[in-house]
């Protein structure tokens, strides 16, 4: 377990009035966390429908996300599943609130582990390991469970907000080795040459600027990374895709770690879509507990429609 002092809260730069609301979530946070979990989740519930309610633009983009990847469902049906996203998504924010102000045992009984054989045996061959999830509701609380037990470091985009990415770091460490930005591709390779886990998900979309390439994603052409690709061929290192599951409001989950993904081709465009392909059928399983909030399905080029603008 890292110590936090790696990542000081240097609170007196963080003192201008622009900072207090995210001083003021945080602060809440703490609150939420001393509530019973039974509680908190349902609280969190709440905060997912108010979520629902004040964010018209990211309602618009959750349920065209949904419209496409899921088109022959009814209107009401989409809608249905869009405010199941939003309870999820409001249950995590529960649920990061006992992460990072309860001690890592608050969630030890709650969380079955899948699979571990197959981190261990890919840890045991000593050329690193690159953790692919994609982005569930669950990407945060999976830290308490894994983090503790594998040196495990995550590839992240940092918040725009200086104070919530120096406070977000300084609860992460808690459970994580080290947190890594998502263009240091030089230290993923460092820390997977070592022997080590590197949590990746290259789930969202990136532009033509930042190494995108077309694939297709629920039948939709999109831009997505070629990063694993890449980074598993200088390194060697074993590709696991991960899956975390929150069992309804009842506060307990599921981590399963699947088999290792072959990675046989060195086309980046072969090998990128076999994991929008693994990505896709995960999220199909569980489609509620994906984070559909983002504008995933940009068009790769002036060419293609623009979902977002119809």
């Amino acid at each position: 377990m890292t110590d936090t002092s790696s990542h000081p809260v240097r609170w007196q730069s963080y003192l201008s009035p622009r900072y207090w609301p995210t001083w003021l979530g945080f602060a809440m946070l703490w609150l939420m966390s001393r509530l019973p979990f039974d509680i908190q989740l349902a609280v969190g519930r709440s905060i997912g429908k108010l979520i629902w309610h004040l964010l018209p633009s990211r309602r618009r983009v959750t349920l065209i996300n949904i419209a496409i990847g899921f088109p022959d469902l009814s209107d009401d049906d989409r809608e249905q599943m869009a405010r199941k996203v939003y309870d999820n998504i409001g249950m995590s924010i529960a649920e990061a609130a006992s992460l990072w102000f309860r001690p890592s045992s608050f969630f030890t009984d709650r969380f079955e582990l899948l699979g571990a054989k197959n981190l261990d045996d890919a840890l045991a061959l000593g050329r690193g390991v690159i953790l692919l999830q994609a982005h569930f509701s669950l990407i945060e609380i999976n830290a308490a469970i894994m983090g503790p037990q594998y040196p495990i470091s995550v590839v992240f985009d940092p918040p725009k907000n200086p104070l919530f990415d120096n406070l977000l770091a300084n609860r992460r460490v808690l459970y994580l080795k080290a947190l890594i930005e998502n263009r240091q591709m030089r230290k993923m390779i460092r820390t997977l040459k070592k022997g080590e886990v590197v949590w990746y998900s290259p789930d969202q979309s990136v532009s033509l600027s930042h190494g995108g390439i077309e694939t297709l994603f629920f039948n939709q052409p999109v831009l997505t990374t070629a990063g694993t690709r890449r980074i598993s061929a200088m390194t060697g290192a074993v590709v696991l895709p991960f899956v975390p599951t929150r069992h309804g409001n009842t506060g307990r989950y599921t981590v399963n770690i699947g088999e290792p993904i072959p990675i046989t081709s060195d086309d980046d465009h072969v090998v990128t879509q076999q994991i929008n392909d693994v990505f896709e059928a995960q999220i199909r399983e569980q489609p509620e507990q994906y984070f559909w909030v983002h504008k995933r399905f940009k068009p790769p080029s002036p060419s293609h429609e623009n979902p977002y603008k119809r």
